[in-house]
Order: C-alpha cells, then sequence, then structure tokens
C-alpha cells in the first residue's frame, strides 16, 4: 500500500461498498498521509470528506465536523477555486441536517450561499436553496418547502446534465422530501406519488441513505393511515438495508417507529423490546436527542400498558430530562424532575393502585400483605403531601412575580414590551459559539431587535407557525443573523426566546381572565402556539415548576375565596 499513490487509493476506495465503513476509514487515513507528504492539497481536503462522510454514517457526529472544518480550513488557506470551499461548507450544513441541527444547518447554508452567489456557482446556487427548502420542511413550514422543491426538482436536469447519477440521486433526495412535505400537509395519496416516483429511481442508482429515507417514509405514510401492517413492512425493509449498508442516520428513527406500530396494535412486550434496541443505537452509536426522547416516551407509555408502574415511571422521568436538556436547561433539570415525578404520575398511579385493590379484594388479604400494602400507601400518601406543599409555595412565588411585573407596568412609561422585563426570562448557558461572534453591524442589528418588538407587540409567538425561519422572513433578514442577534442581546436561543413569551403570556392572562381559566389544556395550548396538550404542559412545568392543570386550579380557588 505503501508505495500507491494517491489516484490508486482514491481508485480502490471508490471500488469499495457504502458499507465498508471500517475499511474506507483506513483507505482515507493512508490517502491524506499521501497527501500530506507531497504537499497535496486536493487530495487531503478529498481524503477528509471520506473520513467525514464514514465517521457520519458510524454516529461520530463530533468528529465527522471536525474533518469538514480542517477541510474548509485547508480549501480557504490553499485552494483557489471557491467552488470546493462552497461544496465543503454546504456538506457541513448537510452533516447538520442530518443530525437534526436544523438552526446550525441553516446557518452553514447561508454562509455557503453568499459564496457562491459571489462566483456565480450554478449547481451550488440550486443545491443550497434546496437544502435551505429541506430545513423549511422540517422547521414547520412544509407549504413553503414544497413549493422550493418543485422548482428545484424542475431544474436537476440541467443542473446535473453532466452527470447522469447525480441527477438520479438529486432527485430519490428530493422526492424524499416532497413525500415527507405531502405527509405533513395530510396530503397522503400525493405523499404516495412521490414516494413512488423516489423509489423507482433506487432500481436505476444505489444510494443506500436515500433509499433508506424513502422506505422509512413509505412507512410513516401508512401509519398515517393507520395500517399498521403495511407500515411494518416498509420499516422493515429499511431496518435491513441500513444493517446491510452499516449505515445507522435513520436507525433509532426507524426502530421508534415499528415499535410505534406494535403499540398501536396493542403488542406491547414486543414494541418493548424493540425500543430498548433503539435505546443502544440511540445512545451509543448515533446520538440523536430528539429520538432519544421519543424513544423514553413510548417506553413510558408501554411499560404502563403493561401495569409495570415502575419501569413506566423510570423512563417517563427520563423522558421529561430528555427534553429539559434539549431546551438547553440542564442545571437545575434533575431537581425539578424529581420534584415533579410524583405529580406528573400521580393520578396514573392511584388509578393502578385502586386497579390492584379491585383485583385482590375477591382474595384473602394475608396480615403481611396489608401491612406491606399499607406502608406503601402511607409513603405515597407522605410524598404526595410533601409535592403538595412545594406546588402551594411554587404558586404562590409566582403569583408574587406576577403582582410585581404587573405593578412595574402601570408604573413604566415605557410603552414597549421586553423579555428582559417578563416574569420568566430563561438563560441558556450553552449558546453556539459561532452565533455568540457578532459581525453584524449596529444598523441591522437594531433593525432586527425593532422587527422582534414588532412581532412580539403583535403577538405573532402566537401562531404555530412562528419558527426561525418564518420570524427571519417577517422582519427582512436571514436566520443566522436573527439567531445570533437573539443570542447576544436575550441571552438565549430562539426555541427558548419563544418558549419564554408564549409562557409568559399564557401564565398573565390565565391570571386575569376568567373565561381562559374555563377552557381546557389542550384548547389553551392551541391558543397560546403549541401544537399539543403535552407540549405546553411540558414547557409551562419546565419554566414555572407547576403543571398548568394545577396552577389553573388554585387561581380558581383563590377567585372563589375573594
Amino acid at each position: 500500500m505503501v508505495n500507491k499513490n494517491a489516484d490508486d487509493i482514491k481508485t480502490e476506495m471508490e471500488a469499495l461498498d457504502q458499507n465498508k465503513v471500517d475499511k474506507i476509514i483506513s483507505l482515507s487515513n493512508i490517502l491524506y498521509k499521501t497527501a500530506f507528504a507531497n504537499n497535496d492539497y486536493e487530495n487531503m481536503i478529498d481524503a477528509l470528506e471520506y473520513l467525514s462522510m464514514a465517521n457520519l454514517s458510524k454516529g461520530n457526529n463530533l468528529l465527522a465536523i471536525e474533518y469538514l472544518d480542517n477541510a474548509i480550513g485547508i480549501s480557504t488557506e490553499n485552494i483557489d477555486d471557491q467552488k470546493v470551499l462552497v461544496d465543503l461548507i454546504k456538506l457541513k450544513g448537510n452533516h447538520y441536517f442530518d443530525i437534526e441541527e436544523y438552526d446550525k444547518a441553516a446557518t452553514t447554508y447561508y454562509q455557503a450561499l453568499e459564496i457562491a452567489k459571489d462566483i456565480n456557482y450554478l449547481y451550488g446556487l440550486w443545491a443550497l436553496h434546496t437544502n435551505l427548502g429541506f430545513v423549511k420542511l422540517r422547521s414547520g413550514d412544509p407549504k413553503k418547502a414544497l413549493e422550493d422543491l418543485k422548482i428545484s426538482v424542475s431544474r436537476i436536469p440541467e443542473i446535473s446534465k453532466k452527470d447522469p447519477f447525480l441527477a438520479k440521486r438529486n432527485l430519490m433526495i428530493t422526492k424524499a422530501r416532497i413525500c415527507e412535505a405531502y405527509i405533513k400537509m395530510q396530503y397522503l395519496d400525493s405523499a404516495l406519488l412521490a414516494n413512488d416516483e423516489g423509489l423507482a429511481i433506487t432500481k436505476l442508482a444505489k444510494v443506500d441513505n436515500a433509499h433508506i429515507d424513502l422506505l422509512m417514509h413509505r412507512g410513516i405514510l401508512f401509519m398515517e393511515k393507520n395500517d399498521y401492517d403495511i407500515a411494518l413492512r416498509f420499516l422493515e425493509e429499511a431496518k435491513n438495508l441500513s444493517n446491510q449498508a452499516n449505515d445507522v442516520i435513520f436507525l433509532g428513527k426507524i426502530l421508534n417507529l415499528m415499535a410505534e406500530c406494535h403499540y398501536e396494535k396493542k403488542k406491547y412486550e414486543i414494541s418493548i423490546t424493540i425500543l430498548l434496541e433503539s435505546l443502544k443505537i440511540l445512545n451509543k452509536e448515533y446520538f440523536n436527542s430528539d429520538e432519544l426522547s421519543r424513544c423514553y416516551k413510548l417506553l413510558g407509555q408501554s411499560y404502563k400498558k403493561i401495569g409495570n408502574l415502575e419501569k413506566s415511571n423510570e423512563y417517563y422521568e427520563k423522558h421529561i430530562l430528555s427534553l429539559s436538556k434539549l431546551n438547553s436547561k440542564k442545571s437545575n433539570a434533575s431537581r425539578k424532575v424529581r420534584d415533579a415525578t410524583f405529580k406528573n404520575f400521580k393520578n396514573e398511579i392511584e388509578t393502578l393502585e385502586n386497579q390492584k385493590r379491585k383485583q385482590k379484594n375477591s382474595l384473602t388479604y394475608s396480615q403481611i400483605g396489608l401491612a406491606v400494602f399499607g406502608s406503601g400507601l402511607i409513603m405515597i400518601l407522605f410524598f404526595f403531601q410533601k409535592a403538595k406543599r412545594k406546588n402551594k409555595q411554587k404558586f404562590n412565588e409566582l403569583l408574587s412575580k406576577i403582582e410585581t411585573h404587573e405593578n412595574t407596568d402601570k408604573n413604566s412609561d415605557d410603552p414597549e414590551i421586553s423579555t428582559s422585563n417578563s416574569i420568566i426570562d430563561t438563560k441558556d448557558k450553552k449558546l453556539d459559539s459561532h452565533n455568540n461572534e457578532i459581525d453584524i453591524n449596529d444598523e441591522v442589528y437594531e433593525q432586527i431587535l425593532d422587527g422582534l418588538t414588532s412581532l412580539e407587540s403583535k403577538e405573532y409567538y402566537l401562531k404555530k407557525e412562528c419558527n426561525l425561519y418564518n420570524v427571519a422572513k417577517k422582519i427582512n433578514t436571514n436566520t443566522s443573523y436573527l439567531s445570533k442577534v437573539i443570542n447576544a442581546h436575550f441571552g438565549k436561543n430562539f426555541n427558548t426566546y419563544i418558549n419564554d413569551l408564549r409562557i409568559n403570556y399564557a401564565i398573565i392572562r390565565l391570571k386575569n381572565d376568567s373565561k381562559f381559566r374555563s377552557f381546557s389544556v389542550k384548547s389553551i395550548a392551541e391558543e397560546v402556539g403549541y401544537k399539543s396538550a403535552d407540549s405546553f404542559s411540558k414547557y409551562f412545568k419546565i419554566h414555572t415548576g407547576l403543571l398548568p392543570s394545577f396552577y389553573i386550579k388554585r387561581l380558581k380557588s383563590k377567585h372563589n375565596k375573594t
């Protein structure tokens, strides 16, 4: 091998199947050493690209990004052709997209887009606009994403005319995203047609990750139709291809979907077995915080169905903890969740205990059994009373904050809304270091803040379509600048900023509006911009330490007394 030159090594690598990841990594390291010894910058970059892609497939996300950062540095300093730089930055954005860090993906794509515009790089412009369409899709705007994706499909023949394989690959990936958009919009027949078209191309070109993606969405499509047997057939096919290709990127998600199908079929034991397999992958091979949280929740639900309350509570607690971590609130998440666990599942515990008592009423209890049961019940009641006292204390503290806030507002001459004066003002300890580097001029900075103030006054944050992309669009900026200004000015990321506004609105309106208090938690959640009661309850609990149902109950009790 030492006698082979860079071209020989690359030829050997290109002949390998994609699933030979360890062999690709080994050859890539040899290629890099060979190129480095000869100051061959182009092959050094190629080697780093191979290493990045291979490590992403193995789930080594940070290492994959690090290899690309090294390649970008070499390209910036030593390669005159800026198309190479655009492609590398775009690939970095793709990596962020694959690991579901969509804010970082958008920021990276916009960085590449600026360079592509300067050099009029047509393929780069097409690819980046297409990828930003993917981000719109995952950011909650499937309709707008679909418009962009259809334009992208029409341009593929022109952009890829010199490379038929590239044309097929691009069309396959775009069809997968079009299918996803239609599913989100509940146009299931259109989704099926797009999926058919994508799968037809898999017979003409071997692109494993796109094929896996299409099969997975085929499964999701039939799940939406409640046809779980057919869904499982396609998900099993996607799982098998993932294993054959040694590609774990989608595997955790596929297993979660399979488990959900079995859960809906009331096969809870099978669901648990699959979820435990998913847990190993998501924790050890390919960390995905969203899917890990989903896995914990499904395990909690499944164990509850088979009556294993201890395991159910264990995984529900992990689910809540993982959600807290997703929102960068690590400092006191463990304490809050431990305090909340008994309260969150008190009704479930009481229900299961009642079921046990009914089952045992027809039997003769031994004195020992009665003693154990009585002791357990006393302990549960003790913890309930302790949790109840803590919740009352938290309620009184929150009410005091609200009254202070309202008095401050009355005495203030400044009519502008500001999250810095809000009752809930969360600071994220960990922010994207790139977003902390402010390279925005003062005029643009102030324009973005003015735009945010205007949207706050119009209560745009209460709309379900309020996301990073749509807010940036409304105030005439890009998502990168918007993220940086929110990070710098408010000390929080975009999602935390929006959740703070929504929860502040909810706690004040619930206090002052008796009609609003009469709404169901689901209706309140929809009124303040959340898609589900679970999401609203989760963020309300994280921000206030109370469940919304408890807060409303205490408010009603207080108003009845007065």
